[in-house]
C-alpha cells in the first residue's frame, strides 16, 4: 500500500513534487508521514530563501537605518533549513551519501544546487 500523502502536501505543488521525489524507491511507514511532510516544508523554505537571495542581485548584506551592515535574514533561514533537512533525513533513514556511492551519482546539497543555479544565471547574463 502506497504511503498516503497528507492534504497539506498534496495541495502544494512544490511539496507534492518533493514528496514524490523523496518517497520514490524508498519504503516508509504511514507513521513517517508527518516527518516527511515537515521535510517537504523545510525544502520549500530553503528554496524560497534561495529565490529571495537570488533576487537581490548577488548581494548578501544590506545597510540598516543606523548604517550597520547586516546579512540578509534569508541566509539564517537557509542555515536553519539545511540543519533541519539533515536531521529529518537522518531520522527517516534517508542517506544520500550511501545511495550516491551505490549508484555512482554525485550528492546534491542545497549549497551545490544554489551554486549551480548561480552559475547558470551568470552564464545566461554573460552570454
Amino acid at each position: 500500500m502506497p504511503l498516503e500523502k497528507p492534504p497539506g502536501v498534496e495541495s502544494d505543488e512544490y511539496k507534492s513534487a518533493k514528496w514524490d521525489e523523496l518517497t520514490r524507491g524508498r519504503e516508509f511507514a504511514q507513521s513517517d508521514a508527518p516527518a516527511l511532510a515537515l521535510l517537504c516544508q523545510w525544502y520549500k523554505i530553503a528554496a524560497t530563501a534561495q529565490d529571495e537571495l537570488d533576487s537581490f542581485g548577488g548581494q548578501t548584506a544590506y545597510k540598516n537605518e543606523m548604517g550597520d551592515l547586516k546579512a540578509f535574514p534569508q541566509i539564517g533561514t537557509l542555515k536553519t533549513a539545511s540543519a533541519e533537512i539533515r536531521q529529518l533525513n537522518k531520522q527517516l533513514g534517508i542517506c544520500d551519501t550511501h545511495e550516491e556511492a551505490a549508484s555512482g551519482k554525485r550528492q546534491a546539497t542545497i549549497l551545490s544546487l544554489s551554486s549551480e543555479r548561480h552559475e547558470k544565471r551568470r552564464a545566461v547574463s554573460q552570454g
